[in-house]
């Protein structure tokens, strides 16, 4: 039985390349290209993120627009500050260790690290030749992604799909390491090397019986991360929430909020905090559910992106224009040349 789990979770969908996860959303994009005469009009979605969050987008800028009661003080440090001068931000900031240091650009969970003290934080912006994050740790352990839409005339904001993030972890058993038992899934085998680099003392433990040990507190899929259907936890509260959140901001109409909540029923009670809102390239999480075949997950991710031809079209209404195709490949060039 367990072999044919391994097998099962090797073919599951959620381990394919992007490019087969969103083959049919491509000839759906051409076909709007063309109607609408505008090869990149998708980037004019969230007029206050760069390319409406295409790529490249600075998630500093992001945050700065939300209120600050909406997400953990974060800090940002341009290349070769002076250790000295970050010191006293933080301090400015009230931020200590543990933290989370993130790159400002980045995709993925690319770059994301728990910095356990001052020491590795000076150790890791001294190596960084990038503009980083530094952001206070929230201890609740429950995080989802939040889907939305905000409708540009009416200003209204409605969740259009909720996930849930289980993140890596094991149970002891009271006589097997850490790595031992990540070895026993596919899941856990996948992070075994990466996890080697940072972790290899938590991985030559050996957990009491019934110990659930999180492996990794970072909710990213490329991290191990399971993510889940949280359809159910929708409530009107919610939604009310985060309609208040997106009515305080402008520019911000098609994308994901990664939260963090001290568990279910506060979520569903509106209160959460956020750690970034990611743009016009947002998955909605819950089409990497095990559960789910990979045709739902097509028709699921078709439903999403089914509403950014007519946001585009009510905002270049609005004057909004999205980006010639031209300007949209030198970014990239750029962008990526430098990446």
């Amino acid at each position: 039985m367990r072999a044919l789990r391994h097998w099962r979770d090797r073919l599951n969908h959620e381990y394919w390349p992007w490019q087969l996860i969103h083959l049919p959303v491509i000839p759906a994009a051409l076909w709007h290209a063309l109607r609408s005469g505008h090869g990149a009009f998708f980037t004019n979605v969230n007029p206050a993120i760069d390319l409406g969050g295409f790529f490249g987008e600075r998630k500093h800028d992001i945050l700065a627009r939300l209120p600050q009661r909406a997400y953990p003080t974060t800090v940002l440090v341009q290349p070769d500050t002076p250790w000295t001068t970050v010191q006293q931000r933080l301090r400015d900031a009230e931020l200590s260790a543990p933290l989370i240091l993130k790159p400002d650009v980045g995709e993925r969970g690319e770059g994301v690290t728990l910095v356990a003290d001052e020491a590795e934080l000076q150790r890791l912006l001294a190596a960084s030749r990038t503009t980083q994050l530094v952001q206070r740790l929230v201890p609740w352990q429950h995080e989802y992604g939040l889907f939305f839409l905000k409708d540009p005339h009416t200003g209204r904001t409605r969740l259009l799909s909720i996930a849930t993030k289980a993140f890596l972890a094991v149970q002891g058993d009271g006589r097997t390491t850490v790595e031992d038992l990540l070895r026993r899934t596919f899941r856990g085998s996948k992070q075994l090397p990466r996890l080697r680099t940072y972790r290899a003392a938590l991985l030559a433990t050996v957990p009491a019986s019934g110990e659930r040990v999180v492996v990794e507190p970072i909710g990213n899929h490329c991290r191990g991360t399971t993510f889940l259907d949280g359809g159910h936890l929708r409530t009107e509260q919610l939604e009310q929430a985060v309609d208040e959140l997106l009515a305080d901001t402008t520019g911000f109409h098609y994308g994901r909020l990664d939260v963090r909540a001290p568990d279910d029923g506060a979520l569903q009670q509106g209160r959460f905090l956020v750690m970034e809102l990611n743009g016009v390239t947002s998955e909605p999480g819950h089409i990497y559910d095990p559960s789910y075949t990979i045709f739902r997950c097509w028709r699921e991710l078709l439903r999403h992106v089914a509403h950014i031809p007519t946001l585009s079209a009510a905002l270049r209404a609005q004057g909004h224009p999205p980006a010639s195709l031209r300007t949209l490949w030198q970014r990239y060039r750029s962008h990526f040349a430098t990446r």
